[in-house]
């Protein structure tokens, strides 16, 4: 076998280096010419948006082309179209949780993303939703209307800094996070999952004053309602029932249960008001203050 001098392996390695790199820029040449053909090219204009999610209820495709620029007046180049930077614009939106975007050519963009779903409307302000993570997000139009709860938190104005109880303002892409929302998730997950509650229908749960330094201020306040549907004179009659329950933030589990204990004798106590039915089959709201244990204060009102 024939030995390598020191002299010819340096040059076979400096040979097959030069080689490599004439290769690899060639190639690297033949590539930018060729993207760059196609970044000029009117037959990759964007011309399509294909979207995917797994809600049922996607987003309109016209709402995700403003977010990423795009426009019939404004048409953009399917190779020039900067994929990375498309993502973080869906991102910036408070309703977008999730999102991956690539190309279809010749003409489309590939949209794969997660909405971000409502678990409570944040009475707080007006038409916001939040997500079990504690994120804001805009409900109306993007959602349909759905019977979801209201959770009253008593918390400062958009934006705004911590009042005197620790709670902050709402801000979107920042979740929101303090004892007053974990106690309205918890009361909200009590009532769900409970099969005493099947048939009421939560209609708002306050707790702005769980955690005031008076003892006679402090409670969470749940509002109610209940359909029924009663026979009355061989005709059915369907009737609701508002109730707002006064608890305490400690034993509010108890007290629950107190209550659809004590439900059973006020569905008596409705049926024997069904002979002075209110036109609309609403009768007025009853006030039921379960803070005291053992009792319950019970009000009707007018």
């Amino acid at each position: 076998m024939t030995q390598w001098t020191l002299r010819q392996a340096l040059f076979f390695l400096i040979g097959s280096t030069l080689c490599t790199l004439l290769l690899f820029f060639s190639v690297r040449t033949l590539w930018n010419r060729s993207s760059t053909s196609r970044q000029n090219d009117p037959a990759y204009r964007i011309t399509a948006l294909v979207q995917t999610s797994s809600e049922k209820e996607p987003l309109k495709t016209a709402y995700l082309a403003e977010l990423l620029g795009l426009s019939i007046n404004n048409p953009a180049n399917l190779y020039a179209f900067d994929i990375r930077a498309a993502e973080k614009k869906l991102l910036a939106s408070p309703l977008i949780q999730k999102a991956k975007v690539s190309r279809r050519p010749p003409n489309a963009l590939y949209i794969d993303y997660e909405v971000r779903r409502p678990v409570a409307i944040l009475a707080d302000y007006q038409n916001v939703a939040i997500d079990r993570e504690g994120y804001l997000f805009p409900l109306a139009p993007f959602f349909s209307p759905k019977e979801l709860p209201e959770i009253y938190l008593g918390i400062p104005s958009f934006g705004e800094p911590e009042d005197s109880f620790g709670r902050s303002g709402g801000r979107w892409q920042t979740p929101l996070k303090n004892r007053y929302l974990n106690l309205a998730f918890e009361v909200l997950q009590t009532l769900q999952g409970s099969s005493w509650s099947e048939g009421i229908r939560i209609k708002r749960i306050d707790v702005s004053n769980a955690y005031a330094p008076t003892l006679g201020v402090r409670e969470i306040v749940l509002l109610t309602e209940e359909e029924l549907l009663f026979t009355q004179n061989g005709r059915s009659v369907r009737c609701t029932f508002p109730k707002i329950l006064r608890l305490a933030s400690k034993e509010y589990a108890q007290q629950l249960f107190n209550f659809f204990a004590y439900r059973k004798q006020m569905m008596e106590d409705y049926r024997k008001q069904l002979t002075s039915l209110p036109e609309n089959g609403r009768f007025a709201p009853r006030i039921v203050d379960l803070r005291i244990p053992q009792l319950a204060f019970v009000e009707n009102q007018s």
